[in-house]
C-alpha cells in the first residue's frame, strides 16, 4: 500500500487545491484566492500526496506565534488513510508556531472528532458564522509543545 507524504504546497498545486475546495466546502476558494494566500507573507500550506496525486491540504496563517488554520481538506476517496492527521502533525513543526486556532462547522462531527483526537479543545462558539447554510462555528485551539516538534 502506498504511503501518504507531506510536502510544501506550490503554485503548481493550485488546480488540485481548488478541486479539493469545490468538493469539500460550500464557499470554495478560487485560484486567485490561493495565489493571494501564497503571497501574503504569513501563510503556510502543506499538501498531502498519495500515489503521486495531491489528496489533501492544510493552510495556515501564522502571526506572532499564533497559527490560524484557514482550511483542511481531503478528497472523499482518500479519507481514513491518515492524511488529515499527518497534515496537522507536520503543521505543528512550523517554526515559531506556539498555538493553533481554528473554527469548524458545528455539524461537521467528523472534523470535530479529528481535531479532538489531535489534541484541540473547544474554546467557544461563534453564532451564525458560516453561510451556505448559516451555521454556528465551533472555535478550537491547541497549544504546540516541544513534543510536537
Amino acid at each position: 500500500m502506498a504511503e501518504i507524504t507531506i510536502r510544501q504546497a506550490t503554485y503548481d498545486d493550485i488546480p488540485s487545491l481548488c478541486a479539493l475546495e469545490i468538493e469539500c466546502f460550500s464557499s470554495p476558494w478560487s485560484a486567485k484566492s490561493f495565489e493571494d494566500f501564497f503571497k501574503n507573507g504569513c501563510s503556510h500550506c502543506l499538501a498531502a500526496v498519495y500515489e503521486g496525486e495531491v489528496c489533501g491540504y492544510v493552510g495556515m496563517n501564522l502571526i506572532l506565534g499564533e497559527g490560524e488554520i484557514t482550511n483542511l481538506a481531503v478528497f472523499r476517496k482518500y479519507r481514513r488513510l491518515g492524511a488529515a492527521s499527518e497534515l496537522l502533525a507536520q503543521l505543528y513543526k512550523t517554526e515559531g508556531l506556539e498555538r493553533l486556532l481554528l473554527d469548524v462547522r458545528e455539524s461537521n462531527t467528523a472534523a470535530r472528532a479529528l481535531y479532538e483526537k489531535c489534541g484541540f479543545t473547544v474554546d467557544g462558539v461563534r453564532k451564525g458564522f458560516y453561510t451556505k447554510p448559516r451555521e454556528d462555528a465551533v472555535l478550537m485551539s491547541r497549544k504546540i509543545t516541544q513534543k510536537d516538534r
